[in-house]
Formats: C-alpha cells, sequence, structure tokens
C-alpha cells in the first residue's frame, strides 16, 4: 500500500500578481498526514459574482462562458485548459476552453517546476474529505487510493510517485467554485491531482446540456500560460476530479449492483496522468448494446468492472511517464 507521506508544501517564485494563502490552519488535515498546504489564492473583484455564470445549453454557451473568466485569470498565469468526461454509455467527451494558436492540444507535468506548490518530481494527490460519501452510502477514499496506488505501481514508470497527500476536511474544488458557482476552494493547489468529491447532478447538467443523467465523471485541467520548458505542450498546473453523485456507486465486486466507483476513479485518474480516451465505439442498433474496440480502461464509456490496466492503457501510460523525470 502507498505510504502516507508528511508534506510542507510551499509555493515560491510564482506571480507577484498571485496573493498566497498564508495561514495552512484554512486547510485542516485529517489525522497524521500533517501537510501545511498553501494555495494560490485567486482575489478577483466580484468573485462572488461568477457564482452560477455557466450555462451548457450549448458546447458553444460552455465555452463562451469559460473564455470569459478565463480572462480574468490571465494574472495568475492560469487557463482552465480542457475538461474530459466517462458517461454511462456511449463515447464521452474532451471539451478544449483555450486555443494558443499552435494547435498543441497535450499537456503535461513539468518535472521540478518552480511554480507547483511541491517543487520535485512526485505529484502528490489531495482528497476532498467534505464530499466523500455517496447519496448511495459509499465512502470513496479506499477506491481513491486503490487506483492511485494502480497507477503508481505500473512497471514502466517506475520514476512517477504519487504519494498521498492526505484528506482534507474543507472543501478544495477551485473550478467548481470559480466557473461553475458549486462551491469550492477560492484557489488551486499547483502541481497536485485533486480528488474534489462527488456532487450533485446538477453540477453535471453545466458541464452538457442534461449531463447530470449520463456523466459520470469529469476530469478539468488548469495550464499555465506559460510554457516554462518551451517543449510546445502545455503545462499542467492542477488536475481537478469531480464524479456524479446521481448514480448509484457501489463496490460493484462486492455488491454485484450499481456503478462500479473504482472503475470510474480508475479512468479518471488516467486522465489526472495525462491519458486521453481511447478506443473505437459502435452501437448494436437491435438492442442497443454499445460495444469497445478494443477494451480498455480508457475506453470513453462505462462497459462494467474493469479495474485493470489493460495493454493499451499501459502503452499509454508509458508513452506519457516511461522517460519521468528525464522528459
Amino acid at each position: 500500500m502507498k505510504k502516507n507521506y508528511l508534506f510542507a508544501l510551499a509555493i515560491t517564485g510564482l506571480l507577484a500578481s498571485c496573493e498566497i494563502q498564508d495561514n495552512p490552519n484554512e486547510i485542516i488535515p485529517e489525522q497524521d498526514n500533517s501537510v501545511e498546504l498553501k494555495m494560490v489564492k485567486v482575489d478577483i473583484d466580484g468573485f462572488s459574482k461568477n457564482k452560477s455564470a455557466i450555462s451548457s445549453k450549448s458546447t458553444s454557451d460552455l465555452k463562451s462562458s469559460i473564455a470569459q473568466l478565463n480572462e480574468q485569470l490571465v494574472p495568475y498565469g492560469v487557463q482552465l485548459d480542457k475538461m474530459e468526461y466517462y458517461t454511462a454509455e456511449g463515447a464521452g467527451q474532451t471539451v478544449f476552453f483555450t486555443d494558443r494558436g499552435n494547435k498543441r492540444l497535450g499537456s503535461d507535468f513539468v518535472p521540478n517546476d518552480p511554480r507547483n506548490a511541491y517543487t520535485g518530481t512526485d505529484i502528490p494527490y489531495i482528497v476532498d474529505g467534505t464530499q466523500l460519501e455517496t447519496a448511495s452510502g459509499l465512502n470513496t477514499l479506499d477506491a481513491i487510493n486503490t487506483v492511485m496506488d494502480t497507477w503508481e505501481t505500473v512497471t514502466c514508470s517506475n520514476g512517477l510517485n504519487l504519494p498521498n497527500g492526505g484528506v482534507f476536511m474543507e472543501d478544495i474544488g477551485f473550478i467548481s467554485d470559480f466557473f461553475f458557482g458549486f462551491g469550492g476552494s477560492e484557489g488551486f493547489f499547483p502541481g497536485v491531482i485533486v480528488s474534489a468529491g462527488v456532487l450533485p447532478g446538477a453540477f453535471f447538467d453545466l458541464v452538457a446540456e442534461d449531463g447530470g443523467s449520463f456523466i459520470l465523471g469529469v476530469t478539468f485541467t488548469l495550464t499555465w500560460i506559460e510554457d516554462i520548458n518551451a517543449d510546445g505542450v502545455g503545462d499542467v498546473a492542477v488536475k481537478e476530479i469531480y464524479y456524479n453523485d446521481a448514480f448509484d456507486w457501489q463496490d460493484r465486486v462486492a455488491t454485484g449492483a450499481g456503478v462500479d466507483f473504482e472503475t470510474v476513479a480508475l479512468h479518471e485518474t488516467g486522465h489526472a496522468l495525462s491519458q486521453a480516451h481511447f478506443g473505437k465505439v459502435s452501437r448494436t442498433d437491435k438492442n442497443g448494446k454499445v460495444h469497445f474496440s478494443p477494451r480498455a480502461v480508457m475506453n470513453a464509456g462505462y462497459s462494467g468492472v474493469n479495474r485493470v490496466i489493460e495493454k493499451t492503457d499501459k502503452a499509454g501510460h508509458c508513452s506519457n511517464w516511461g522517460n519521468w523525470p528525464n522528459n
């Protein structure tokens, strides 16, 4: 099992326009993980006026709303770059919000990025402890820790460490708050994967029209505007993952019912680790069944329990992380 690391996360060398939160007690860690975590606090006049600013009557409406909010983040050096959502059936979608003019679509973490909360080559993850329990009664923490272990132990990526930064008993989702008005933190945690909890279906209705009825989970990528290592790929500032509480989340291996949370968390964490959707999707008209070729964790649609990193998933992961941190 993964060790719980003791971090003293600090932010140095950030843009002068960023206001750094000085009081680590505003984020209270659980038990003995004792993470002193400082966020980049976004201090914008009228921040609260952004609440419920998003309208998802169409993808173009969503992009327009995000573009307006991204303008307010320019002084902080970051942009909401994309979201990748996973559906209960059929194909999910990746929606890009930024266009840097060179058609680059990828984004990656940068080792030893001085802008990050934790300078080094590890990529810590933290968990929102205020939204761990689903409406169906499942506590998601064990599954989240398990999937981080699963990705960390893929044999090709020995240089990748995903330390557990702890569970925080305060709402820590920046994207849900600033962009969608669903509460969270008025700042982000650079260089960290944030498991931001389960949110009601109404949140996912803003992600896509009627999204609350078919989106299982979504991963958002906030990137730095500056390409600090000049590799032509966006530099990840933070990844935030959210799950739709409108579904019957279960440990399906144990119960045989509902949607298997660990399978979905494995997929969303793949996005957090820079993997895209993979595989051809088809539907049989006679019975409406959806088929994936090949079946993989990173298929865009859920097809039942799949807690194993398949050959194609491993290939994608190794291409991203096989040489880390010497990318």
